[in-house]
């Protein structure tokens, strides 16, 4: 005998938060259908943020799989003060199969948006001490958004990392330590202490010829960087895979390209590509050292480390829709 589909109804409400956000995914074995999507301007004074809302599709399909298409419903939708944009006001189908998998992403554009240097956070009372890179202007009962916080935690799995907050929710300040410190409390977890660490890399490309051998055997050949490059944000390594054999030993000299690694971060949720290295950065323009040869093909850099991890802002949007999942369980 078959089995009637099984109807639910969802509303998720959260305020958007710096950098992306991925809102919903539509679970295995579900369809679902947005019916309603709006975000709401709650700022104090007068703010014009914007946002950007989109269709995600993701191929699940062997051949395929991880390739992703954005179908941008609105790009950078301007609200005013008191008031409030309509996304949808109709329907959205949402699919997981397969061969794909469906999910609805929004960014937002606001003022006031800092970077966060350090979080010290007290699992047992739920206390949470945040330090900006620059004054962060905020004032006690100001509401806020933060994102991309990296915390390493260690619990019966061992040492794990987590990016907060997860899920996306709005705080309130408690009090105001300095121009760069305020105090807020973001909820108990029990005998789960987290550690602060710098922001995440994700390497995506790498532009032709972006290293060039400085020294030894090897000297001005190009080294053409692609996928298994990875960088550690604490310690400053960066790990360089080479399409081809790069011959060199350690205590060779090579130097980059300006602007040319592409990667993501979490500080705004692996939102923006960024370049590397910039001309600020510890490595441009000079000739840095091989300190390690791991393979045939690989071999490591020290180009500096990160200290900074996360951003927060004034409260200055709220997301809200509806949303109708069926399933055939």
């Amino acid at each position: 005998m078959a089995v009637a589909p099984l109807n639910k109804f969802l509303t998720i409400a959260v305020p958007v938060a710096p950098g992306e956000q991925t809102i919903y995914k539509a679970p295995v074995g579900t369809s679902a259908i947005v019916l309603y999507a709006q975000v709401a301007n709650v700022g104090i004074g007068q703010s014009y943020p914007t946002v950007t809302f989109s269709h995600r599709r993701t191929s699940v399909a062997t051949r395929t799989l991880g390739n992703v298409r954005n179908n941008r419903i609105i790009k950078d939708g301007e609200i005013p003060p008191n008031d409030s944009l309509v996304l949808i006001d109709g329907r959205l189908v949402l699919e997981r199969t397969a061969l794909v998998s469906d999910s609805i992403v929004i960014s937002g554009v606001q003022t006031g948006i800092t970077t966060i240097s350090n979080v010290e956070y007290d699992n047992t009372t739920g206390l949470t001490t945040v330090t900006t890179s620059i004054d962060h202007g905020l004032s006690v009962n100001d509401q806020i958004t933060m994102a991309g916080i990296v915390f390493t935690c260690t619990g019966t799995y061992g040492i794990t990392t987590s990016i907060f907050p997860s899920p996306q929710a709005s705080f309130t300040v408690q009090n105001v330590v300095g121009v760069n410190t305020f105090e807020t409390n973001t909820g108990i977890v029990n005998a789960l202490p987290h550690t602060f660490a710098p922001s995440l890399h994700r390497f995506i490309r790498a532009d032709k010829d972006a290293i060039t051998v400085t020294s030894g055997s090897q000297l001005n050949n190009k080294i053409q960087v692609v996928k298994g490059t990875s960088y550690d944000s604490v310690t400053g390594i960066l790990s360089v895979t080479a399409s081809a054999p790069h011959n060199l030993s350690q205590g060779d000299f090579v130097s980059f390209t300006n602007e040319s690694l592409s990667f993501k971060c979490s500080q705004d949720n692996f939102f923006k590509e960024k370049k590397y290295p910039r001309s600020t950065d510890p490595v441009s323009g000079i000739n840095t050292d091989v300190k390690s040869v791991v393979g045939v093909n690989t071999f490591t850099v020290d180009v500096g480390v990160t200290t900074t991890g996360g951003l927060v802002g004034p409260l200055q949007m709220e997301f809200i829709c509806s949303i109708l999942e069926n399933s055939n369980a």
